[in-house]
């Protein structure tokens, strides 16, 4: 029976929300699987993450470095790290560790593998990350989001593609989709929902602002730009238009029912997210992600939710503006885009992975 299960999410929001899901699907169904501790094991510099603030469980904090060049400072504070780690876990008497990527789960799943406990993999884009390549082969299951392009290498594993596990407070009202519908086949201005993640994206925000220049955009759209807090300036500064300018929002519900359209990164909890409340999504793969991950998680929405997708690293605006007026002047289009995102959505990723890793 295990007892005590360790979640290894930290670095960025990308593996945090998914982690934070797993969590309140596990206290859900505590006393069914009947284990006895559930502690989210984040790096430091996420203490003010606001859903780590709010985590159903109790989070213990690491400063494991990311690895870099620095052959001598490096490998001596991930040594401290490590074994602060393992006296930690051996002290709460870990038998489980779920990862959810990124270098900050590195000591957790070694701690696992050193002692031979559970491992389970939570893998949240198409091109598979470093850590669960690695760390597969030790791995007693592997969740996927989305279908990984290389599935063959998984082939002699337990796995399945369930979606992003997605947070208790992001998921929409029954009512939700069907009044987007509504609005989407009226002929009133569509609400646009711009988002460059947590920090903000200036190729975005630049690329919309000079689009709202464009009086046939500007007079079928609304905007709404979530900036990013060190971007906020900026883009109000530059925005000329009527456009609501936000630095950053913890309710992200709410902005979700708001739009009819969304620009943003192909990460996949955002494409997940908006999957959820049947959001077209006009994508802009952040161009020096690892392994080119957001091209890929592009690249299937494309394929399977009609997403339109600018691969591009300027700031060029030219392909922007023709689609927006191709949906100005297509709501049969923007209809369609929306019922092909709804299928796309996995509303049960948190509960259904959580059961495939302790019920199957």
């Amino acid at each position: 029976m295990i007892r005590s299960i360790i979640i290894a999410a930290g670095g960025t929001g990308g593996h945090i929300s998914p982690g934070i899901a797993i969590a309140e699907s596990l206290m859900d169904v505590k006393s069914i699987l009947g284990f006895e501790s559930l502690v989210i094991h984040s790096l430091v510099r996420n203490k003010d993450n606001p859903d780590l603030r709010d985590a159903p469980c109790p989070v213990i904090w690491h400063n494991t470095p990311q690895l870099s060049k620095n052959f001598i400072k490096v490998p001596i504070l991930f040594l401290y790290n490590f074994l602060k780690t393992v006296f930690q876990f051996r002290k709460l008497k870990v038998d489980c560790v779920i990862a959810m990527g990124g270098y900050s789960s590195l000591p957790a799943l070694l701690y696992a593998v050193l002692f031979r406990k559970k491992i389970f993999l939570c893998e949240q884009n198409t091109v598979v990350g470093k850590v669960t390549r690695i760390f597969g082969k030790y791995a007693d299951k592997i969740s996927f989001s989305f279908p990984p392009v290389d599935t063959q290498k998984f082939k002699e594993h337990s796995f399945k593609v369930l979606g992003n596990p997605l947070r208790k407070k992001i998921i929409p009202d029954a009512k939700v989709n069907a009044n987007k519908m509504y609005v989407v086949n009226k002929k009133e201005k569509l609400n646009v929902l711009v988002m460059g993640g947590s920090q903000g994206a200036r190729q975005i925000n630049n690329m919309v602002i000079s689009s709202m220049n464009n009086p046939e955009i500007s007079k079928n759209f609304n905007f709404r730009l979530l900036t990013g807090t060190s971007l906020y300036d900026e883009a109000k500064a530059k925005s000329q238009k009527s456009a609501d300018i936000i630095s950053y929002s913890e309710d992200m519900k709410t902005h979700y029912e708001w739009a009819n359209l969304v620009i943003a990164r192909s990460g996949a909890g955002v494409i997940s997210e908006c999957a959820l409340y049947s959001l077209p999504q006009i994508l802009v793969p952040y161009p020096y992600a690892a392994d080119n991950h957001q091209v890929a998680n592009a690249k299937y929405f494309e394929d399977n939710a009609g997403a339109w997708v600018l691969n591009q690293k300027d700031e060029n605006n030219s392909k922007l503006v023709d689609i927006l007026l191709e949906i100005s002047k297509n709501r049969e289009l923007l209809i369609q885009v929306t019922e092909k995102s709804f299928k796309c959505a996995r509303i049960n990723a948190a509960i259904d992975t959580v059961k495939f890793f302790f019920q199957e």
